[in-house]
């Protein structure tokens, strides 16, 4: 598309016509795939970029002294944005022993506001350890009591399916997730979420997130996450066999690391462990010299010397480790082209 498409899609001249076309078929096949109207589809520079426009959207238009409620194992990107938007205003959903947010917690927190909250948000699967999150039963708890939810499915995206995402008042992806390029995104809106506007200046998505659109990264974006749906459709046993053999081999030769959301359903390309007496970074260091590149939780908090939010959130008691050992933690993850043997 670069080649044929590259022209300004908000232009009068047949090429950008031609690009804009693209531009709506892609929103159109994008909204067919989360099961939406397209019209509440909102391409932007990535999830990151998604997430702060609702971040000030919800500041904006929030109702005084009510509160975001996010899950306490957040990406950064959810997590920061909320805080910087709505500082001091931020409340967190804790999780279990396996990094799972239960249907009672977010009942709970719910019910102690003292107003309606501005949005409640929790992820769609882990980043860091791959714990799959009830969000369907999240979302229709929220919809019950009249708040918006968002899902922040970044990591989802690409080995679930996606469709039902759509139910969602509002949804963050990432292209770059499931094998599209990096630096493109989206944001899905609620039904009523015409008022929605994002960065200021141009008329752009339809006047609600200015800003000369990518359309090639866009339409590699959609083309990339249809292969992949077409993927998830053909079963992914074969890649949850590989990661859970690696994962009894690594059980084997360290005997004391402890599988992050062990119990708990996890997609099927990750892998996270606790070392105890390891320092992640060291680890991720030693793997590197081997050939293998591996992290200490998600790559956007990859530099901090804290442990990942997942593993603070559930807390050493229930690793049944020393404060000091959840810095030896190491993610794995594996990808549609990982084979059984790249694993082992």
């Amino acid at each position: 598309a670069t080649d044929r498409t590259w022209h300004n899609p908000s232009g009068l001249y047949a090429a950008a016509t031609a690009a804009r076309d693209l531009l709506e078929d892609c929103r159109d096949r994008l909204a067919g795939i989360v099961d939406c109207d397209p019209g509440r589809v909102v391409f932007t520079a990535g999830a990151t970029a998604a997430v702060n426009a609702l971040a000030r959207h919800v500041a904006g238009t929030a109702a005084a002294g009510s509160r975001a409620i996010l899950s306490a194992i957040e990406h950064p990107c959810v997590a920061e944005s909320f805080a910087a938007a709505l500082p001091g205003r931020v409340e967190e959903i804790t999780v279990d022993r396996e990094g799972v947010v239960r249907i009672d917690a977010v009942e709970a927190v719910l019910d102690g506001q003292p107003k309606t909250p501005a949005i409640v948000s929790v992820m769609a699967a882990s980043n860091e350890s791959g714990a799959i999150q009830p969000w369907q039963a999240i979302a229709a708890v929220c919809r019950t009591r009249g708040v918006p939810f968002h899902a922040d499915a970044a990591q989802w995206l690409g080995k679930c399916p996606a469709r039902g995402l759509g139910e969602c008042d509002w949804v963050t992806g990432s292209g770059h997730k499931f094998g599209g390029p990096k630096g493109v995104g989206f944001l899905i809106v609620p039904e009523s979420g015409t008022a929605f506007r994002g960065d200021r200046g141009g008329p752009q998505e339809h006047g609600r997130h200015a800003g000369t659109e990518n359309v090639a990264a866009i339409a590699a974006m959609v083309a990339a996450l249809e292969a992949r749906e077409a993927e998830i459709a053909a079963g992914t046993a074969a890649w949850a066999a590989a990661r859970d053999a690696a994962e009894r081999r690594l059980r084997e030769r360290i005997p004391g690391a402890v599988v992050i959301s062990a119990n708990a359903p996890r997609l099927w390309n990750t892998l996270a462990l606790v070392i105890p007496g390891g320092d992640g970074k060291k680890l991720v260091a030693r793997l590197n010299r081997l050939g293998i590149a591996a992290s200490t939780g998600s790559a956007c908090s990859a530099g901090a010397d804290a442990s990942p939010r997942i593993v603070a959130a559930i807390g050493a008691t229930a690793f049944g480790v020393a404060p000091a050992d959840l810095r030896g933690v190491v993610r794995l993850s594996g990808g549609w082209e990982t084979t059984y043997e790249d694993w082992l």
